[in-house]
């Protein structure tokens, strides 16, 4: 996902990973630390009741863990299949999530030839992220069930499906469930909500693309015009449903930032 690239800082942590630059800007840690801490003090509670061993600053620490594993491997695949395309990019974490920045604008090379990327490139580029941060939580919440960890998650949906579900016990280390639990939902909610059609999420970038080979033109307007209503409806139903107030608020700037683009008449390629 893409807004701007956000303001460097002394304070930010920087690293390289398989080639890539890579930049975790402080507010990183105190969002996901906000995000995660009614998850953390539930969990917390729970244990507390059932006489388990659990210790509050650990499960806010992990959930902070399992969220930068979580996020960063959804930049890595924007990154790569940047890489594939032949244009260099770099990762930035910040209070919004993350962002793979294109180092070489929107040309890319093959066999010395350069070429503007098609719709089509950049809907594979758009679905990377999501794609890979799919992929690792359900490969963490399969070999989490191959271990008798249950993945409440798993067992969510499997209940929507009407699917039958083994249930299984807690395991004994609380902060082993936790783990597995934190990045398996983590992974897959970031990816579903980011999936959505609201501008400039990565649902809202395919949308923009699959209404630009449609329509043979940009898409930008009409992806915006479908992230103000979507935008709009995400965030009623996080207030609605108390999926709390930072979710809330995350989609009605989403919506607003459309409805504004909108009425700005402002374009650009961003993911």
């Amino acid at each position: 996902m893409f807004l701007s690239e956000p303001q460097s800082s002394s304070y930010d942590w920087r690293f390289s990973l398989f080639g890539f630059p890579i930049r975790v800007t402080w507010l990183f840690w105190a969002f996901s630390a906000a995000f995660g801490y009614a998850q953390a003090r539930g969990l917390h509670d729970l244990f507390t009741a059932m006489d388990m061993r659990s210790n509050f600053a650990v499960l806010l620490l992990i959930w902070v863990l399992c969220s930068f594993v979580s996020i960063l491997v959804h930049e890595l695949g924007h990154a790569l299949a940047f890489r594939y395309y032949g244009i260099d990019a770099e990762i930035v974490l910040y209070q919004m999530g993350g962002v793979a920045i294109p180092g070489a604008g929107l040309l890319w090379s093959r066999q010395g030839k350069r070429s503007r990327l098609t719709h089509g490139n950049q809907i594979i580029i758009s679905a990377a992220g999501p794609a890979i941060q799919i992929a690792l939580g359900l490969l963490v919440g399969a070999i989490a069930i191959g271990c008798g960890v249950p993945v409440w998650m798993f067992s969510s949906i499997a209940e929507l499906l009407g699917v039958e579900w083994v249930r299984m016990p807690l395991p004994a280390n609380a902060y082993l469930y936790c783990a597995v639990n934190f990045l398996v939902s983590c992974s897959l909610w970031w990816a579903i909500f980011n999936l959505l059609p609201v501008y400039p999420l990565d649902g809202g970038q395919i949308a923009r693309h699959v209404i630009g080979i449609v329509m043979r033109r940009d898409g930008l307007y009409e992806a915006c015009m479908l992230g103000v209503v979507v935008g709009a409806a995400v965030a009623i139903w996080f207030y609605q449903t108390g999926g709390g107030p930072i979710g809330t608020l995350f989609f009605a700037s989403l919506a607003y930032s459309n409805w504004q683009m909108l009425q700005q008449g402002r374009g650009g390629s961003v993911w």
